[in-house]
Protein backbone atom coordinates (compact mmCIF):
# COMPACT_ATOMS: atom_id res chain seq x y z
CA UNK A 1 0.00 0.00 0.00
CA UNK A 2 1.35 3.42 -0.94
CA UNK A 3 1.95 5.96 1.82
CA UNK A 4 3.72 9.30 2.17
CA UNK A 5 7.19 8.99 3.73
CA UNK A 6 9.51 11.80 4.80
CA UNK A 7 13.26 11.57 4.20
CA UNK A 8 16.23 13.72 5.25
CA UNK A 9 18.87 14.16 2.56
CA UNK A 10 22.40 13.23 3.61
CA UNK A 11 23.86 15.95 1.37
CA UNK A 12 21.78 19.10 1.87
CA UNK A 13 20.05 18.07 5.15
CA UNK A 14 16.66 19.15 3.80
CA UNK A 15 13.54 17.08 4.39
CA UNK A 16 11.39 15.89 1.51
CA UNK A 17 8.47 13.53 1.20
CA UNK A 18 7.54 10.95 -1.40
CA UNK A 19 4.34 8.99 -1.94
CA UNK A 20 5.49 5.40 -2.44
CA UNK A 21 5.21 1.80 -1.36
CA UNK A 22 7.92 0.24 0.79
CA UNK A 23 7.93 -3.52 0.41
CA UNK A 24 10.19 -6.11 2.01
CA UNK A 25 13.45 -4.79 0.49
CA UNK A 26 16.38 -4.06 2.85
CA UNK A 27 17.51 -0.85 1.15
CA UNK A 28 15.75 1.85 -0.77
CA UNK A 29 17.16 4.40 -3.22
CA UNK A 30 15.50 7.80 -3.53
CA UNK A 31 16.58 11.09 -5.09
CA UNK A 32 16.53 14.42 -3.27
CA UNK A 33 14.38 16.92 -5.20
CA UNK A 34 16.44 19.86 -3.87
CA UNK A 35 20.05 18.86 -4.61
CA UNK A 36 19.38 15.83 -6.88
CA UNK A 37 21.58 13.58 -4.72
CA UNK A 38 21.10 9.84 -4.77
CA UNK A 39 20.08 8.84 -1.24
CA UNK A 40 20.27 5.35 0.21
CA UNK A 41 17.79 4.41 2.94
CA UNK A 42 18.77 1.45 5.12
CA UNK A 43 15.62 -0.37 6.22
CA UNK A 44 17.40 -3.16 8.15
CA UNK A 45 16.92 -1.44 11.56
CA UNK A 46 13.16 -1.50 10.93
CA UNK A 47 12.27 -5.17 10.37
CA UNK A 48 8.88 -5.96 8.84
CA UNK A 49 6.18 -7.28 11.14
CA UNK A 50 3.22 -9.31 9.93
CA UNK A 51 -0.15 -7.85 10.85
CA UNK A 52 -3.08 -10.26 10.70
CA UNK A 53 -6.47 -8.86 9.83
CA UNK A 54 -9.45 -10.95 10.80
CA UNK A 55 -12.78 -10.39 9.18
CA UNK A 56 -16.10 -12.08 8.73
CA UNK A 57 -14.70 -14.48 6.14
CA UNK A 58 -12.94 -17.72 6.99
CA UNK A 59 -9.55 -16.70 5.60
CA UNK A 60 -7.20 -14.42 7.50
CA UNK A 61 -5.55 -11.65 5.55
CA UNK A 62 -2.03 -10.67 6.47
CA UNK A 63 -0.03 -7.60 5.62
CA UNK A 64 3.59 -6.75 6.31
CA UNK A 65 4.26 -3.38 7.94
CA UNK A 66 7.30 -1.66 9.40
CA UNK A 67 7.47 0.69 12.35
CA UNK A 68 9.34 3.56 10.70
CA UNK A 69 10.45 6.84 12.26
CA UNK A 70 8.68 10.04 11.28
CA UNK A 71 11.72 11.11 9.21
CA UNK A 72 13.85 8.43 7.57
CA UNK A 73 17.58 9.23 7.54
CA UNK A 74 19.51 8.71 4.31
CA UNK A 75 23.16 8.11 3.52
CA UNK A 76 25.46 8.53 0.57
CA UNK A 77 24.98 5.88 -2.08
CA UNK A 78 27.93 3.74 -3.15
CA UNK A 79 27.34 4.93 -6.73
CA UNK A 80 27.91 8.50 -5.55
CA UNK A 81 31.38 7.55 -4.27
CA UNK A 82 32.53 6.36 -7.69
CA UNK A 83 34.64 8.84 -9.59
CA UNK A 84 35.19 8.87 -13.33
CA UNK A 85 38.84 8.66 -14.44
CA UNK A 86 39.76 9.48 -18.03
Amino acid sequence: MKKRFTFKCWNCNRKFSLFMEITEQQTLTVFCPFCDSECLVNLKPYPPKKVVLRGEGEAEQGTVERELPEVLPTQKSAATDETVHE
